[in-house]
């Protein structure tokens, strides 16, 4: 099996779109009003070439592809206290502190898959890691609270940003994704796959992405640690100096110190179970998924129907529900041209065609050319266990 050109994004929005049903936004208005925290969270990938292959129950594959992924929330709580005041949130703390990262990585992967019985197949997945940017917050304090009796502001943080970057990367110069591996970011990370196969049915889980980047390639810190109560003044006491004095401390409280550390950051995780039950040409589907991006747990699941048309063709039809949206409609089309298979599937095709109006789209193109296969035509989940 040689793939190729299978390109894979997603973006899933949580906040303000950039246009609602009245053609306006109220952007802070939005914000205040999320449900837990507005987030933003994408991720992308290209993967240049796939090779594997067939002997006695084994499938071994290798390959390389690009890989990005990114996350950002924000806490509606300081957007409710501009809208609304303080009033509701007196004597309590609010957490505002911003979370982020986005990470640019190139990674080689080898896998193997071996079935056992013609019933159970096992596969993992060991994946080289060549890091090419990364901007992270490990630590996220950054709270105010309100005094119940005097109505004092405390206002406390410690708030780390991370940063790394690999000139060799950006700059393309060489084919290896490792020419220094003393000073490049680094890391590891691997996929875990089960199969269950059935004359009917089969079921199928996988844990995916467990690892670990070293970024040593240019890494600056910028940490803003302090912690300060405003205890309010008169406006008798409203000197130039209360108003330098006051000032002063603020600048202490929030101000950013620099370091040249290297760090450490782990891989999102992810898990994905799903399981199909086979009706002559009609497949019906469930999947349970999750991820874990940074502290947030982000789960969804789905259910698909597929059917093979002229022997050839699969095509598909989806409804998912993730993290707090209902309006996922997906299509899939799979078509085995003996002896290329070429591929396109999304989760939520409106996102697609309107992506200023959605909280969620995704989309995944490729090919395969499969030598010395079946006659009977395979889908891309029964070309490998571990995907």
């Amino acid at each position: 099996n040689i793939g190729f050109g299978s390109t894979y994004f997603h973006l899933d929005a949580r906040g303000p779109r950039i246009l609602s049903s009245t053609g306006t936004v109220n952007y802070l208005r939005d914000l205040a009003g999320g449900i837990t925290q507005n987030y933003l969270s994408s991720d992308a990938s290209f993967n240049v070439f796939d090779l594997g292959f067939v002997k006695d129950g084994w499938y071994i594959r290798a390959g390389y592809q690009m890989y990005s992924n990114g996350y950002f929330n924000f806490s509606p709580d300081l957007a409710k206290l501009f809208v609304s005041g303080n009033a509701d949130e007196i004597g309590k703390t609010i957490e505002f502190g911003p979370s982020l990262y986005f990470r640019q990585t190139s990674e080689a992967y080898i896998g193997a898959s071996y079935l056992i019985d013609d019933y159970y197949r096992f596969g993992a997945n060991l994946k080289f890691i060549s890091g090419a940017l990364d901007i992270s917050t490990p630590e996220t304090e950054f709270n105010l609270t309100t005094g119940e009796e005097f109505y004092e502001i405390t206002v406390e943080n410690d708030y780390l940003v991370n940063t790394s970057y690999s000139s060799l990367e950006f700059s393309l110069r060489e084919a290896l994704p490792f020419s220094n591996p003393f000073q490049d970011n680094i890391g590891v990370s691997a996929d875990f796959g089960f199969q269950y196969i059935a004359d009917r049915f089969d079921i199928s889980a996988s844990l995916l992405d467990v690892g670990l980047i070293r970024w040593r390639s240019n890494p600056t810190n910028y940490r803003s640690e302090g912690k300060y109560t405003f205890e309010g003044f008169t406006f008798d006491d409203a000197t130039v100096d209360t108003l330098e004095v006051l000032l002063d401390t603020l600048q202490q409280v929030f101000d950013v110190g620099i370091s040249f550390e290297n760090y450490t950051t782990f891989t999102p995780i992810k898990i994905v179970i799903g399981g199909e039950y086979h009706l002559n040409t009609v497949h019906l589907g469930a999947v349970l998924y999750g991820e874990w991006k940074q502290n947030r747990f982000l789960p969804a699941i789905g259910l698909n129907v597929r059917k093979r048309v002229w022997n050839f063709w699969d095509v598909g039809v989806s409804y998912a529900y993730k993290n707090n949206t209902y309006s996922n409609l997906g299509l899939s089309s799979v078509m085995n041209l003996s002896p290329v298979q070429l591929y396109a599937l999304s989760d939520n095709v409106v996102g697609i065609f309107l992506p200023w109006n959605r909280i969620k789209m995704n989309f995944r193109v490729g090919a395969n050319i499969n030598v010395g296969r079946a006659k009977k035509p395979k889908t891309i989940s029964d070309t490998a266990a571990l995907y």
